[in-house]
């Protein structure tokens, strides 16, 4: 049987030498637009005070940026006015800001995988993840594997939330 025909019968069109394929050209303006309008989702980080400027929270930072997300970074004093919070997740580090955003007494232990909501700047209900504070994973392997745990968790929240 002829591949062109057993290709078409599985719903694939012919393939194309790249040498007789022509890319689309676009002029700098449409360019622009696509740039301007490509919405990228946001995340915000709320760290207790001194977990900000740790090099793990910097890392943690650039993991999340790989999935596809850019990220806000607010301490925990700037994350109670909820007017700052602009990211459509929002994933605390730590005890006190976990509590604050959760509306519960209990510890990081007994909040991780359990999904919370707030508002946000730009929109009511958004989705929020609590897991352990930055100086807490820093010093346990096993932490660390839980804050992977979390981050996942908090990527299938998001997709599921935004789908």
């Amino acid at each position: 049987m002829n591949r062109v025909i057993l290709l078409q019968e599985m719903g694939i069109s012919s393939w194309k030498s790249k040498a007789t394929a022509k890319p689309p050209t676009f002029n700098s303006t449409q360019l622009e637009n696509v740039m301007t309008t490509q919405e990228f989702p946001v995340w915000t980080l709320i760290f207790e005070e001194d977990d900000m400027h740790l090099s793990l929270s910097k890392n943690i930072q650039i993991v999340i940026q790989n999935f596809g997300v850019k990220t806000q970074l607010l301490a925990f004093q700037d994350a109670k006015n909820s007017g700052k919070i602009q990211g459509d997740l929002v994933f605390c580090f730590g005890q006190v800001p976990g509590q604050y955003f959760s509306g519960e007494t209990n510890s990081v232990e007994d909040l991780r995988e359990i999904l919370f909501e707030t508002s946000s700047k730009r929109r009511d209900e958004i989705p929020v993840i609590v897991s352990y504070s930055i100086q807490q994973i820093q010093g346990s392997v096993s932490k660390k594997m839980q804050l992977w745990e979390d981050l996942i968790f908090a990527r299938n929240v998001y997709l599921d939330t935004m789908s």
